[in-house]
Parts: structure tokens; sequence; C-alpha cells
């Protein structure tokens, strides 16, 4: 699940939570910034630091929790974020070529 995190005036983190501890207190991964963080009611906690964690980035808010605006490129995500009839396109299905299907088990 992707969620869009930030303040009121802006979006600041586009992450994909990675476990759920409750709604307000989660793992995720920033997608727009490639490092691991905490969330806990409001408090977000970058982990892995070279000089060691990091919590000091202010109050953050869930703004989104919309799948549907919140898939794909996060560069579209962050340019039509504030549009609201915006919606991201649906994955294209991957079709597999025929021959790939050669019945051995795994």
């Amino acid at each position: 699940m992707r969620l869009m995190l930030g303040t009121k005036d802006a979006p600041s983190l586009l992450v994909d939570v990675l476990q759920e501890r409750t709604p307000t207190e989660f793992d995720f991964w920033v997608v727009n910034g490639a490092w691991a963080g905490v969330f806990y009611n409001g408090h977000v906690t970058i982990l892995g630091c070279p000089s060691g964690d990091y919590s000091d980035l202010g109050l953050t808010e869930i703004l989104s929790d919309n799948q549907d605006r919140l898939r794909g490129h996060h560069n579209d995500v962050f340019n039509n974020f504030n549009n609201p009839d915006y919606v991201a396109p649906k994955p294209k299905k991957v079709k597999l070529p025929a021959d790939w299907d050669d019945d051995i088990p795994f």
C-alpha cells in the first residue's frame, strides 16, 4: 500500500508501507528518496543514517491513501497531487510468450 506524507501545504514523501502495526504506526520505504523509515503518530524517523537514526522532520500527516492516485512513477504522482480529477493509469497486463509455459514444477 502507498501513502503520501507531508503537511497541509505540501506533499513530501511518497511511501510504500512495509509493515503496518496501526494506522498511525508503520515501517515504510520512501519511493521518491530510496530510504527506509518509521512513521509513529505524525513523527518520521529515518533509519540507517551514517550518524545514527534521525527523527527531526517535524510533524507529518498522512495526506492520501487513495491508491488510484498514488500508483505509478513518483514524478507523476507529485505533479498531479493537487489535481482532484487525476487517476493514475492502471499497469498494463504482461502477456508472456506461449513457449514459456513448459510445465516444469518448481
